[in-house]
């Protein structure tokens, strides 16, 4: 029988790799952003690649409207067998350890890590009828490398990495994977790979990020990985 994985704050770069590599491997694919016209768009490409695909709108900040979203997806396909998170914040709203906010440390704790809470919870009915059920991340390196000038979304993707591993420790045993797939550099399509951006840091295609996605949920062997160099994030932070 055909799997299912929802994709929640899929976007055209990862997110849409993610939905073409599980997609090239029989699963049917349920996408939830908040922008309702890019998601068609997404889901539309699929389509034309034969994969199944249908859109939900939501808010990852929103609990009822993301719980709302998997509901719909749930009705849709008749369940999740994989469930994967990665919304990405905006350049415009990282800010320094100097710079930091009570407010905009909530907005990335709210992006990052409660949404991430409110997605699983929801959809961990649906995942425990599985019989190979996984819950996948996608954040940056930052997570294990936090740098100043990403400061206030480095403390909330620490504290992903953090929900990934205890996810893992609780369901290991119960048939269900978690596993976080962190980002040393910048994303770009396939074949713009290889270099470096101005600022330095690695240029990697968002398909090898799907297929290293890929690796984690059939491998099942470890908790995180990461892609890219993080040769420069090391002498950053000394680490």
């Amino acid at each position: 029988m055909p799997k299912t994985i929802v994709i929640v704050g899929a976007g055209a770069g990862v997110g849409l790799a993610i939905a073409e590599r599980f997609g090239r491997e029989g699963f049917k694919v349920g996408l939830i952003a908040r922008n309702t016209s890019r998601l068609e768009e997404m889901a539309d490409k699929l389509k034309e690649l034969g994969i199944e695909a249908a859109a939900f709108t939501a808010d990852v900040r929103d609990k009822s409207a993301l719980a709302g979203a998997i509901e719909a997806a749930v009705d849709r396909f008749g369940g999740i067998d994989v469930l994967e998170y990665s919304p990405t914040a905006t350049g415009d709203t990282l800010l320094t350890p100097r710079e930091m906010t009570e407010e905009n440390e909530q907005f990335h704790l709210e992006l990052a890590v409660l949404g991430a809470i409110t997605a699983v919870r929801n959809a961990l009915p649906s995942l425990q009828k599985s019989d190979n059920a996984a819950i996948l991340f996608t954040t940056a390196a930052s997570a294990q490398y936090p740098v100043t000038f990403t400061a206030s979304f480095g403390v909330a993707a620490g504290a992903l990495l953090n929900y990934a591993r205890v996810l893992n420790q609780e369901f290991a045993g119960n048939g269900i994977y978690a596993g976080i797939v962190s980002i040393a550099g910048l994303v770009v399509q396939r074949g713009e790979e290889g270099g470096r951006s101005p600022k330095g840091l690695e240029l990697i295609a968002a398909q090898d990020i799907a297929d290293l996605h890929w690796e984690l949920y059939t491998r099942r062997d470890r908790v995180e990985a990461i892609i890219g160099d993080t040769g420069m994030l090391r002498q950053l932070t000394g680490l």
